[in-house]
């Protein structure tokens, strides 16, 4: 499955996540899962992102087995 269609479920499944933070992540996430566990943690807190936006993120990296 594509990027962008993982991205769309997760927004459908995650309504009150934020679309330009979920796309900017997904889209530059690299295939090292422990760095994208730290990633998410880190720039969750510092960006305030609530947890819907964390929950889409870390079901498109899921999905795509970056985490």
């Amino acid at each position: 499955m594509k990027t962008t269609d993982l991205i769309d479920s997760a927004m459908r499944k995650f309504p009150h996540a934020k679309q330009l933070a979920v796309d900017n992540f997904c889209f530059s996430a690299p295939k090292d899962k422990a760095a994208n566990q730290a990633n998410v943690a880190m720039d969750a807190r510092l960006y305030n992102w609530n947890s819907d936006t964390v929950a889409a993120i870390k079901y498109v990296l899921s999905w795509e087995g970056k985490l």
